[in-house]
């Protein structure tokens, strides 16, 4: 049998622009033989070659494996149609404050976040880290601000808290001018508590960590205050079961390997904070986004572990879990279903498991679809665009809605449960951007550390307004809270005159001939005029005799 060269380059290009008709006709055997073919004058055997797979670079791994398109899903026997009642989880949390409201005041919240193994925390790396700057330089020169450094105590890192965070409701164009006695700038606060130059050093070795002890971890110097805020939520508040999770957005233009840039956000230049929290703003927990780098404890893809770690002390509980497209899925959703957690939420068209009728399905405004997966229940509703959700918890039914003018409207429920849960999330950040202290820096450890301080500071808020049933502004609020945190430990800054240069009166020692002598008067005599006085001022250098009334005052005005 006659061996067949392979097709060259132009026989392919001229095959693929023949027509069906004209491809028919050409390989019909009863008129044309195809072995009578001749290529084209443009081809030559140095140019045939074989037809083979092309080489593509692998893409790189994604870490959410749910996001791949759906093309085919072996589970869409599963889905059908037949309505099945939502698991029932009860929940028996007592919701609220864990803490004393008997003597429930402001203080106690300070006192809860700013303990004192927290604060002996801050004060010993703050020292250590100037301690092994100035190791490092090997500080001589006087003029220099660092050799003027001591030790900061407890009380006085309180004060400097303080006094950073009041910078948030009273902004100036920099940390100089709270110190200025400018017309414009003069604000007696900072001055009384710390002086400029003390206030910058301490902010320039604030710090939270040993840096001399190698760490893996791209957090490692914000980790223990992201401990220990999550550990005091955790410990002093349950939450209600209704809870959410969300990203919260931090500016930061700096230069850091996990910044993220997100192009349609005011802020495109962040670092992402994953926050789950209470309709209503409150955070229970946070998790810093670190990058591709970080570990995974299962198979379920980055998102669902982000949910899962936010989730590990709500588990098994029976709360309810509302959260947005980025994070849902059918695996997440049957997963927290086997942890007796509710899901809520939207759900992106391209997740690896969804039911292709309900995807694929043309609907118009208004028209409803939804299919059922075991527990899980996805669902397609067209409003000015499709919008799809997922829930564990409903039995899909279309509901009326008023919006916020006031027209009536049907919706799914899922989606108005969804909307519900979701709509107070934003204003944590709306109510944090208010009075935010944070300023521009080189140093991403002290922003991100402010930022959680500024947060606790705004659950703070809530707890107070939840125990004592008071409706005190936020702004209200934080001046109660930064007084109660500054105290009085520290006794106001003023410029401390020493005795010996205090000028007063005293009266001449008696002599042996006199037991009340006196002098005559300095001013008096170079005025010209006689007048005796017992009295003169022991500070000067000359120790001159002085009138008690004028003569004292006039002679130190020169001075």
């Amino acid at each position: 049998m006659e061996k067949k060269r392979p097709l060259t380059q132009n026989e392919m290009e001229y095959y693929a622009n023949l027509s069906d008709s004209e491809f028919d006709e050409m390989f019909d055997e009863d008129d044309n033989d195809s072995s009578d073919y001749e290529p084209s004058d443009n081809s030559s055997d140095s140019e045939d070659m074989v037809v083979s797979e092309c080489e593509v670079d692998p893409e790189p791994e994604d870490h959410n494996d749910d996001s791949q398109t759906t093309t085919s899903n072996a589970n869409d026997d599963l889905w059908t149609k037949i309505q099945q009642n939502p698991e029932l989880f009860i929940f028996q949390e007592n919701i609220g404050v864990k803490l004393d409201t008997a003597n429930f005041t402001v203080h106690t919240l300070v006192d809860l976040f700013f303990s004192d193994e927290f604060l002996a925390l801050l004060v010993e790396q703050t020292n250590l880290y100037a301690a092994q700057e100035m190791e490092k330089r090997k500080v001589i020169k006087k003029n220099n601000r660092l050799s003027q450094w001591k030790d900061v105590s407890a009380a006085e890192m309180k004060v400097f808290i303080g006094l950073l965070l009041q910078m948030g409701p009273c902004t100036f164009p920099s940390i100089e001018h709270y110190w200025s006695t400018n017309k414009l700038y003069n604000v007696n606060f900072w001055r009384s508590h710390m002086s400029r130059n003390r206030f910058q050093l301490i902010l320039r070795y604030f710090h939270l960590v040993d840096n001399s002890i190698p760490s893996a971890d791209r957090l490692y110097k914000v980790r223990p205050i992201l401990n220990h805020f999550n550990h005091v939520m955790r410990e002093s508040y349950v939450p209600n079961r209704n809870i959410c999770i969300y990203e919260s957005m931090m500016l930061w233009r700096g230069r850091l390997l996990f910044r993220q840039y997100i192009k349609n956000k005011k802020h495109k230049y962040v670092i992402k904070l994953y926050e789950l929290c209470e309709s209503d703003g409150l955070v229970m927990k946070i998790k810093i986004y670190s990058g591709k780098c970080e570990e995974t404890d299962n198979k379920v893809g980055h998102t669902a572990d982000v949910v899962l770690h936010l989730l590990e002390d709500y588990l098994d509980k029976g709360y309810a879990v509302d959260m947005d497209n980025f994070y849902n899925s059918v695996t997440l959703t049957k997963l927290l279903t086997t942890r007796k957690t509710y899901v809520c939420g939207t759900l992106r068209s391209n997740r690896k498991g969804n039911p292709r009728d309900v995807v694929n399905r043309k609907l118009k405004k208004g028209e409803c679809i939804w299919q059922q997966n075991g527990p899980v229940t996805v669902c397609k509703w067209k409003d000015k665009r499709d919008v799809l959700s997922i829930s564990n918890m409903h039995a899909v039914e279309m509901v009326e809605v008023c919006n916020r003018n006031g027209k009536m409207s049907m919706k799914p429920n899922i989606i108005r449960d969804y909307n519900n849960g979701m709509s107070g999330i934003d204003r944590s950040d709306q109510m944090l951007s208010y009075y935010s202290s944070l300023r521009k820096s080189v140093r991403w450890p002290k922003k991100v550390s402010l930022h959680i301080i500024e947060i606790y500071i705004h659950n703070a808020h809530k707890m107070f307004q939840k125990v004592t049933s008071s409706n005190v502004k936020l702004i209200k609020f934080r001046e109660e809270f930064l007084i109660a945190l500054i105290g009085e430990e520290i006794q106001p800054v003023s410029k401390k005159i020493k005795l010996q240069e205090l000028h007063y009166l005293e009266s001449l020692p008696p002599t042996e001939k006199k037991e009340r002598p006196t002098k005559p008067c300095r001013i008096c005599t170079q005025a010209k005029k006689r007048r005796e006085t017992r009295y003169f001022c022991p500070v000067c250098k000359e120790k001159p005799a002085l009138c008690v009334e004028n003569c004292f005052k006039n002679l130190h005005k020169k001075q």
